[in-house]
């Protein structure tokens, strides 16, 4: 069996050498290819990539992004790395994290076995204490992501950045849908089991995740984590309750009642101090960003998006 690693890129030059050095230290036994998918870098994340041909001989660069269009969302450059792979399974990594020693040979292990995998995902290593002691969303550190959402079918999902499948899920499956900008890989696991492939969690794939670690840029996570869920609720035609958004505003003015207090906490480091308050800033941005997601599904629905063939899967588990 071949295996492709795909490695989508934007703008990465502080971290892909990280990523990429990782990828040269790994050793397995079968044949393994990385495609790197670059999304139109403007920093020198190529160059980088350039220096890294001889110690990854089976390494290829593809273009993503074609102007004038605009930028595509990190499920696109994933798509396009699929499309032009000629492994017999994809593997996905991201270029501001770091695979561990062995995850190659876990992740192919694993797709021989299996056509669906997620591996396991590590807090401490590229991030300060100050952020991951403080708690927050650090999911799949144990196992796979536990559904999201209070009414069948309950699946569960992985993280985008430490997946894999088989070619031959993937011709079953389709393509990720870019309609997800942030939610494309819980979508996708979700169809996928849908269509009959079991989700399997290999814990030996391990990867050193690094969270965003400004308030900035966690309140934006946030922000599209949650505008992407109702959209998912709608597609996948799961009830959020007739209320659903008077509830979530109740929750929005709960959260900013906190903040005041958390950012003094942070200024004089009290308690969880500055982890505090960004794992707040994430949450505020989810707030708010479900809210946005739930008022577009009431007045628009779901963009874009022919009626998927596994809802009748969907009914028939519920019913």
């Amino acid at each position: 069996m071949k295996l492709s690693v795909i490695l989508p890129c934007f703008n990465s030059a502080a971290t892909i050498a990280i990523q990429l050095e990782a990828l040269a230290a790994q050793q397995w036994s079968g044949t393994w290819e990385v495609i790197v998918s670059n999304n139109g870098s403007t920093d020198d994340s190529m160059a980088i990539v350039e220096r890294y041909r001889d110690r990854l001989p089976n390494l290829r660069i593809v273009n993503a992004y074609e102007p004038p269009k605009p930028r595509q969302p990190v499920a696109h450059s994933y798509n396009v790395g699929m499309q032009v792979a000629s492994g017999d399974a994809f593997a996905f990594c991201e270029s501001d994290d770091e695979i561990a020693p062995g995850w190659v040979a876990a992740m192919g292990e694993a797709l021989s076995q299996f056509d669906f995998v997620a591996g396991r995902l590590e807090y401490r290593k590229l991030n300060p204490d100050w952020l991951t002691v403080a708690g927050g969303h650090q999911p799949q550190q144990t196992g796979l992501i536990e559904s999201c959402v209070d009414s069948p079918p309950y699946l569960s999902d992985a993280s985008g950045c430490n997946l894999g499948m088989t070619r031959r899920l993937y011709e079953a499956v389709g393509p990720l849908d870019t309609s997800f900008p942030y939610c494309y890989d819980k979508d996708y696991c979700w169809r996928a089991q849908l269509t009959g492939f079991k989700l399997h969690f290999v814990p030996d794939a391990l990867i050193h995740y690094r969270l965003r670690q400004t308030p900035g840029d966690l309140y934006k996570q946030g922000l599209k984590c949650g505008k992407d869920l109702p959209l998912l609720c709608k597609r996948y035609e799961m009830p959020l309750g007739k209320f659903v958004i008077l509830n979530r505003l109740k929750g929005l003015s709960s959260n900013l009642i906190h903040g005041p207090r958390l950012f003094i906490m942070s200024v004089f480091n009290i308690r969880r101090g500055r982890g505090g308050f960004a794992w707040w800033s994430w949450g505020l941005g989810y707030c708010i960003g479900e809210i946005q997601g739930l008022s577009k599904y009431a007045l628009q629905g779901y963009p874009d998006q022919e009626p998927d063939p596994s809802l009748s899967r969907v009914k028939a588990r519920v019913n």
